[in-house]
């Protein structure tokens, strides 16, 4: 029952935040949407915003790659912004409140273990400082999010291949190449 429950309120919540922004919702909102009382949201979540981030989990571990695959980093890639493109509306949502920053910290932490993963397959057998792979994963987890924003800032006007397609061209063996600058000989 608990699980349902909190299935019921996320997606109560990404309804709501298919016609208005995340400042707008309240947890009365929910709670009359889904047919249940106050305490027992508050049972589940501390705040919709503990509710939102766990709809970014719940989300994140249905569609979205756990780590960047070498062979397929591709499609991993592609996820992301499919993922967007299809939740479009909740998403914009959430990126043109006042908490537009909590968005991108997550896809950013995301990103950035995903890139972490990918930056540890590429750099075997590499003499790379710790420090240093981190620096790369950091610079491409921002890179990512930079993109995504430009295309969020421009309501995702761009068809997600087209940017997926540029940024592709971009990526490709630039990982690898850029750790390749860290090496220590």
């Amino acid at each position: 029952m608990a699980s349902s429950t909190k299935e019921a309120l996320g997606t109560a919540l990404k309804k709501m935040l298919s016609v208005k922004p995340i400042d707008k919702i309240t947890v009365k909102d929910l709670v009359e949407e889904c047919g249940v009382n106050r305490q027992t949201f508050y049972y589940h979540f501390d705040d919709v915003y503990d509710l939102l981030e766990w709809v970014f989990e719940e989300d994140a571990n249905r569609v979205l790659p756990d780590d960047i695959r070498y062979e397929e980093w591709r499609e991993d890639v592609t996820m992301f912004f499919r993922y967007l493109a299809d939740n479009r509306l909740f998403v914009l949502n959430i990126y043109n409140s006042n908490n537009r920053s909590y968005f991108l910290r997550y896809f950013k932490r995301r990103l950035h273990y995903c890139v972490h993963t990918f930056a540890v397959i590429v750099s075997d057998g590499m003499n790379i400082e710790w420090s240093d792979l981190e620096f790369v994963c950091e610079f491409y987890a921002n890179c990512v999010v930079g993109i995504i924003s430009q295309w969020l800032d421009n309501n995702m006007e761009l068809p997600p291949e087209i940017t997926v397609e540029k940024l592709m061209k971009v990526l490709d063996n630039s990982v690898e190449n850029l750790l390749a600058r860290f090496q220590k000989s």
